[in-house]
């Protein structure tokens, strides 16, 4: 049988197998010198604008959702209502709603994001209360892997901590600031 991928041992290192050979930028070769540079803006692009693509993204999310639950058009009013039945509904979806948005205007203008974070991370635990106040509206028959679909709308909001925690982590500055 013949091999898939042909591999030689390098004279440099015996125990290093050669699958595919390094590709030189300096390489004279036209397209590939094209290439590179093109890779090298890509990366250079995505580097600059990724992560406040991804908080004006966020923020966005976070204000829109925010909004519909000030003018009373929340899918999730329902939801919250028989998650949170202790609660006056009507003023929580409105303090809720104040909350998103104050979250959407912190991210999308880049102020104050510690204490906007602060308020995301709580919001979302928050979210994740209501799955352990009443497990029957997120699964079906109590089985975790089996999601309603109110789960599957709770359970997206790791996506959603996890972009607050790539944000946080870029654009974030440390408080006592001594070594800069």
């Amino acid at each position: 049988m013949k091999p898939l991928l042909k591999t030689r041992l390098t004279p440099v290192n015996p125990t290093v197998i050669t699958i595919r050979p390094r590709l030189d930028s300096r390489a004279n070769n036209s397209f590939l010198s094209f290439a590179f540079r093109l890779d090298e803006l890509l990366l250079d692009s995505l580097r600059r604008w990724s992560i406040p693509a991804l908080r004006l993204a966020l923020g966005s999310v976070f204000f829109w959702f925010g909004a519909l639950k000030i003018v009373g058009g929340s899918p999730v009013t329902s939801l919250i209502q028989e998650t949170y039945s202790f609660l006056p509904v009507t003023t929580f979806v409105m303090i809720l709603g104040v909350w998103e948005m104050l979250v959407g205007i912190g991210m999308i203008l880049k102020r104050a994001l510690r204490a906007v974070l602060l308020l995301l991370a709580i919001h979302l635990v928050g979210t994740f209360t209501a799955v352990w106040l009443n497990p029957h509206i997120f699964f079906l028959q109590g089985i975790p892997f089996c999601l309603t679909g109110d789960g599957e709308f709770v359970m997206k909001n790791l996506v959603l901590i996890t972009a607050a925690l790539v944000i946080g982590g870029h654009e974030l500055k440390p408080l006592n600031n001594r070594h800069g």
